[in-house]
């Protein structure tokens, strides 16, 4: 059999015409231009059969071969060689649908289990120094933004640090990464948050929203919660993981596709999922009854920062990535159900 086609010789963009001679045996003569060169079938590469795109063949000096008559090579191919299992698979409308199954399944999977766990059991095993460095160049960049250091007055700075060391739990004292308070002075936010290094940022809006020490200490344990867990860390370890997995199943991206691929998964991970909100809540909820304080000002605060939240994304002065965390009636809730109980 005789196939009429193209042949590309290595390392040429250009194409002339040749001919393929199709043997009744696995071997194949191509005649091109100074060419007449005979091939085993198992020495040359063959394009994958998907749909109808039309196949390729790969020769051993990377010389290229695409046949004018498509199904004609395919016929003679299927002679010689059996199909690959991409083809059989979509080949049958029952396997491209256990196919399709299990790709969901694989990805609900990796999603809901495997990338939790691997983020927990990888963060919990990062060394000291990255989390140090990590929190060091966030503060960098806030300090680049428009955080400042606290304008509180200096005995209200002294005392907030005297309940910021009175409120560390045994557990913490002697942490790997130790907990420290910083307070600044965030423009129109009342917050506070966990950096991976175990600095707890306060806002002074937060401060002046706090009905007393005791919703403060709340607070303060609901982040030290966080570092616990080693939220911040879980995050960053996931964003990470996602990214180099869409790097692995895309392929190699242009600068500008890889930035903006690594932000958008930065930007995903960066509020802390309902679960972790839930276990940072329980362990500040644990804590604050063992030091015999009252959950009823840690809810207050709570509804104070919803109401200011609400505000302050109407009011357009607070980034997604510093809104109030969510589910927070339902966090209040359950603070207030602890306490009756």
């Amino acid at each position: 059999m005789i196939i009429e086609g193209f042949y590309q010789p290595p390392g040429r963009a250009a194409r002339e015409a040749a001919r393929l001679f199709l043997a009744d045996g696995p071997r194949l003569t191509l005649e091109a231009e100074n060419l007449n060169p005979t091939f085993s079938l198992g020495d040359v590469e063959i394009s994958d059969a998907l749909g109808t795109i039309p196949l390729f063949l790969t020769f051993p000096d990377g010389g290229r071969f695409v046949p004018a008559s498509d199904s004609a090579f395919r016929h003679w191919l299927r002679q010689h060689r059996r199909p690959g299992w991409i083809y059989r698979m979509e080949s049958h409308k029952r396997g491209v649908l256990l196919t399709l199954l299990a790709t969901c399944l694989l990805i609900f999977f990796y999603i809901y289990g495997l990338l939790p766990w691997a983020s927990n059991v990888i963060a919990q095993r990062i060394p000291t120094a990255i989390e140090q460095n990590l929190g060091r160049h966030t503060l960098t960049l806030l300090r680049a933004s428009d955080f400042r250091d606290s304008a509180l007055p200096e005995d209200k700075q002294k005392a907030l640090q005297q309940l910021f060391q009175h409120v560390i739990p045994p557990a913490l004292q002697h942490d790997r990464t130790p907990v420290r308070l910083k307070l600044m002075n965030i423009p129109d936010v009342a917050n506070a948050f966990m950096l991976a290094d175990g600095t707890l940022v306060l806002s002074d809006k937060l401060v002046a929203l706090s009905p007393g020490d005791d919703a403060l200490a709340g607070v303060m344990l609901h982040e030290m919660g966080h570092h616990a867990y080693r939220h911040p860390m879980r995050m960053l370890v996931r964003s990470s993981l996602v990214s180099l997995t869409l790097l692995w199943m895309t392929g190699d991206v242009s600068g500008i596709g890889d930035t903006l691929l690594q932000t958008a998964s930065l930007a995903n991970e960066l509020q802390f999922s309902r679960g972790m909100e839930r276990e940072a809540d329980d362990w500040a909820i644990a804590e604050m009854q063992r030091e015999g304080r009252s959950l009823e000002p840690m809810a207050e605060i709570y509804s104070r920062l919803s109401a200011e939240g609400q505000d302050e994304k109407i009011k357009g002065y607070l980034p997604d990535w510093l809104s109030t965390h969510p589910a927070m009636a339902s966090r209040i809730e359950h603070i207030r159900e602890a306490e009756r109980e």
